[in-house]
């Protein structure tokens, strides 16, 4: 599975041809990252089709779920936090939400009515009820081919990966002629 084409990047084959490039790396951790990337990508390709069927991008969804999840209306900086976005991303994902009537602003606070929030309509709430069974579904068929074991295994190995994120190096902007 390792040997991706042009698609992928950073390219294997790249890699292999251009020994400038990659010399200090192991080209199985190349590979393994390579593999992961498309994997990813194809899980969120098929749960983005689920998504655009019920006429929702995975933006969209995670703020409907925000609000599904807790029940209760929530501002828009409490909804940017807790999906780990900017305020600015969360401002264009409601306005199209408002727009659809999935979501409405309601008050806050009933002694200062400029503190608005957001808060689910019933149209919001019945989409929901009808998308998150597919969306479950899907989770499910997702790990179905896996033993117990072997999903416990990937679980422990993600998580890892997932923590060596942190660690990880940020990407620095080269300086021309670099």
């Amino acid at each position: 599975m390792s040997d991706l084409d042009l698609r992928d990047t950073p390219a294997l084959a790249i890699l292999r041809r251009r020994s400038d490039l990659a010399s200090r790396f192991d080209h199985s951790d190349i590979a393994a990252a390579q593999d992961l990337l498309r994997a990813s990508k194809r899980v969120l390709g098929a749960f983005g089709e689920t998504f655009e069927l019920h006429g929702l991008s995975p933006g969209r969804y995670a703020v409907l779920m925000a609000l599904f999840a807790h029940d209760v209306p929530l501002a828009p900086s409490e909804i940017a936090e807790r999906l780990g976005v900017t305020r600015a991303t969360i401002t264009g994902l409601i306005g199209g939400l408002v727009g659809d009537g999935l979501v409405a602003y309601v008050s806050a606070d009933a002694e200062d009515r400029r503190r608005r929030a957001i808060a689910l309509t019933a149209k919001g709430r019945r989409l929901l009820r009808g998308l998150v069974p597919d969306i479950f579904e899907q989770m499910v068929a997702l790990f179905a081919p896996l033993s117990g074991s072997e999903r416990a295994t990937l679980l422990k190995l993600m998580s890892k990966v997932e923590a060596g994120l942190s660690g990880a190096p940020s990407p620095q902007p080269k300086e021309e002629g670099e």
